[in-house]
């Protein structure tokens, strides 16, 4: 018997419908997670697998154990490239940062970071082109405590292992194809870590693995409102924001100033602006036009780029300088002062000055210039990681002796969810600096939180808005200001996350990297999709991949109401459900808004439907192009076990247009429809206890809620109302032979009521219309048996 997909359970969210929608808060719980099968992965025997990072003794014996797992496996010679017998590595072994964490004496990870990025740039350009799914990988090893920083009762030995972490977690964004696992392991599991890394390495799938008394364990997201407020907040307190001059962190500034009556110190890293510069006073569209001259200076010679950064400088400059002259003009006490945040001398030189009425900060500051690995220097990958990490450290051991109300970190969900393509430093910094602040929640009296938000909406440092609409649905600002200001005054500690529907660009790969729960907002939608996906192992982004999909009757009924020959079979509507759902993935590299029109060419071999041992198992290929402008997705299943023959168990193509390209709704059928008679006996059957069989003088079925398809602890929804298709094909039946065809599938209608069925005046022509309405859900064209 087939066993339950490592996908059921494990998802992330919907796509959105808008921009903009409201946020679930999530906290983050360490919980128990499955054993591993004896011996090493298959995929571990024979990769050419290179170990960098950690101690000499540490690494050689990573390599030995691997070796006696059946890799060739060699450790990385500093300053060299990651080779393997003169070939590139099948996957990276990092052992990052072992060493424990000293404020102030943590430089280390610098040199450190860059080996895992100088070893990853090497493999980028022959990585990135890869179209095994299974092949290659990445795995990092941290040093927290074994619960990657959530045990609570343990000492985090070294948080700065978040930044591998986020690293980890964003390199599928730009190498499609690397699978990733970041390793947790405290200090009682130290011993055994080349035995677990042997272990892990292969078996995809869960990002983050915590060892624990030789207990595997991950992190599993759950819905916690806010706590009620236990922190006043009035003319009397001091509030401490880096980076707050522009951007989230000068509206969390201004509703301090506003809301309670605060003294706000927002900061920036230059002077503040004088107010006679040659942009000071100009409206909007003069500014633009002062833009545009300063473009001129490119025919006289200066680079583009040159210009480009000037303009971003100028820009900023005049949005901070607004905002300062703005708040004095209404009265707020809101107040600028220039510090480097990443130089201690200036974050001590700042604090002095502020002397004892501190009672809060907020360490907003962040830099984020999203480019490709090979085109982001080191100098910019430290720079994006320090002035988080480097920031939070110098700001931290500052206050720690501070009797303080709040300590908030501003992160983002590119720490604990990933981040975009280009966002490789700054998933790495923003999951750093969580792990820091757990740390910090241990060391001191007051409460040190960290808020990772998704996107806001056209706020912040966000280069190209619309291509963030492809990963998550953006915060409202005001929904965003209001949540900031109950969890300063909840004293909030530890990592939060704010998380809207994610869009469309959701990969493989991080599909099945997150224990998924109801809490996840939009999880039932886009779950199916989840659980339809299967086994990959190819896979071309925007173009074709190759899955194995395996059913079991043990956890669905539905496999017991079909029958072929008196041998229960997989129903062809759930055949195509799936078809359905594995065609959400293959979608155009732009990523438009697509909706299933209609399925074409569908041929059908029942006979291969069989379940043998209780399942069925099929190898499913989709290919994705354009047409006449349409989006096509073919679907063709194998047999695996029989790869010599070459016809299909069943092939089909799948039509998308835009969505607002679709055709008007067809009216109800007219004359010559007619209600279906009982189909002749024949080779095929339906039982009828899962998708009811049509009852009464006008053939109406009533749907087939999930729960009844299928026995499992979330029943994934369907595309099709599959009850209805199951009974189109019951009654086309009669003498059914081998193979089933229809020309053309048609969809009208997404909900999931009661139907009734037609027969058309055209042998093959087969309708669902909605009982409530009389107006056809599906059409059918051209089926025969």
């Amino acid at each position: 018997m087939t066993a339950l997909p490592e996908t059921v359970g494990r998802a992330v969210l919907a796509p959105p419908d808008r921009a903009v929608q409201p946020t679930s808060r999530l906290v983050w719980r360490l919980t128990p997670t499955h054993d591993l099968p004896d011996g090493p992965a298959d995929r571990l025997r024979g990769a050419r697998l290179v170990v960098l990072g950690g101690d000499r003794d540490t690494a050689r014996r990573v390599v030995l154990a691997l070796r006696a797992a059946g890799a060739n496996a060699v450790a990385a010679a500093d300053g060299q490239p990651c080779l393997v017998d003169g070939e590139l590595p099948d996957g990276l072994v990092d052992l990052t940062l072992d060493e424990p964490f000293v404020p102030g004496r943590h430089d280390a990870y610098r040199a450190a970071l860059l080996r895992s990025v100088a070893a990853l740039r090497g493999c980028y350009a022959d990585w990135s082109q890869e179209v095994d799914a299974e092949r290659l990988g990445y795995l990092a090893v941290t040093y927290l405590d074994g619960g990657m920083g959530y045990r609570g009762d343990a000492e985090i030995r070294q948080p700065l292992g978040g930044i591998w972490a986020g690293l980890a977690k964003t390199v599928h964004r730009e190498i499609p194809n690397c699978n990733v696992k970041v390793v947790d392991v405290g200090a009682a599991d130290l011993a055994r870590l080349p035995e677990i890394v042997a272990a892990e390495f292969g078996r995809w799938g869960l990002f983050e693995i915590g060892w624990h008394g030789g207990r595997r364990h991950t992190l599993e997201p759950r819905r916690q409102d806010a706590a009620a407020p236990t922190v006043s907040l009035g003319r009397d307190d001091l509030v401490l924001v880096s980076g707050g001059g522009r951007g989230i962190g000068f509206r969390l500034a201004h509703s301090l100033a506003a809301d309670f009556g605060c003294r706000v110190v927002v900061t920036g890293r230059g002077p503040l602006p004088t107010g006679a510069e040659p942009w000071a006073g100009l409206t909007d569209e003069e500014f633009r036009d002062f833009e545009r001259g300063l473009w001129s200076a490119h025919r006289e010679g200066r680079r583009v780029a040159e210009i480009r950064a000037d303009i971003e400088r100028l820009r900023r400059d005049r949005e901070l300088y607004e905002h300062i002259v703005g708040a004095r003009r209404d009265g707020l006490r809101i107040e600028y002062a220039p510090c480097d945040f990443t130089d201690a001398a200036q974050v001590s030189a700042l604090l002095g000055r502020l002397g004892d009425d501190l009672t809060g900060v907020v360490h907003n500051a962040g830099i984020d210039s999203p480019t490709r690995l090979p085109k982001k220097s080191d100098e910019d990958f430290l720079r994006t990681v320090g002035t988080k990490i480097d920031g939070f450290v110098n700001l931290f051991e500052r206050v720690r002796g501070r009797d303080l109300k709040f300590f908030c970190n501003v992160g983002s969900l590119t720490g604990r969810l990933g981040g975009m393509v280009g966002q490789l430093d700054y998933g790495a910094a923003n999951d750093g600096l969580a792990r820091l602040g757990l740390w910090a929640g241990h060391q001191v009296g007051f409460p040190v939180m960290t808020l990772c938000w998704p996107t806001w909406n056209q706020l912040g440092m966000v280069a190209n808005f619309e291509a963030t609409l492809r990963y998550m649905a953006a915060l409202d600002i005001d929904e965003g200001i209001q949540r900031w200001q109950q969890e300063l005054r909840a004293g909030s500690a530890e990592e939060i996350t704010y998380v809207g529907p994610l869009g469309r660009a959701l990969s493989p790969i991080q599909a099945r990297g997150y224990p998924a729960t109801r809490d996840l907002p939009g999880f039932a939608e886009v779950f199916p999709k989840i659980f339809h996906l299967g086994s990959v192992h190819t896979n071309a982004p925007h173009r074709s991949m190759l899955a194995t999909v395996s059913l079991d009757q043990a956890w669905s009924p539905a496999l017991t109401d079909f029958l072929v020959d008196g041998a229960e079979a997989l129903p062809v509507s759930v055949l195509l459900d799936n078809a359905i759902w594995a065609a959400e993935w293959m979608q155009p590299d732009d990523l438009p808004d697509l909706r299933l029109d209609r399925i074409e060419d569908l041929v059908v071999h029942p006979d291969a439907l069989r379940l043998v041992g209780g399942a069925v198992t099929l190898l499913r290929e989709t290919t994705g192009g354009h047409r006449d402008g349409e989006w096509v997705v073919r679907a063709g299943y194998r047999d695996p076990a029989r790869p010599e023959v070459e016809v299909e168990v069943a092939a089909l193509r799948l039509v998308f247009r835009r969505a607002g390209d679709m055709p008007a709704r067809p009216a109800a059928p007219g004359r010559g429809w007619r209600t279906p008679t009982e189909p002749a006996a024949s080779r095929l059957r339906w039982r009828g206890l899962v998708f009811a069989a049509a009852r009464g003088a006008d053939a109406q079925v009533r749907p087939s809620p999930p729960e009844d398809v299928w026995a499992m602890p979330v029943a994934p929804v369907a595309r099709l109302p599959l009850a209805a298709m199951e009974n189109v094909l019951r009654f086309a039946s009669g003498g059914a032979g081998a193979r089933l065809a229809a020309a053309r599938i048609s969809l009208h209608d997404t909900t999931n009521g009661p139907t009734r069925i037609l027969a058309g005046p055209a042998e093959g022509d087969w309708s669902a219309l909605n009982a409530a309405t009389g107006l056809p859900v599906f059409s059918v064209t051209g089926l025969t048996w």
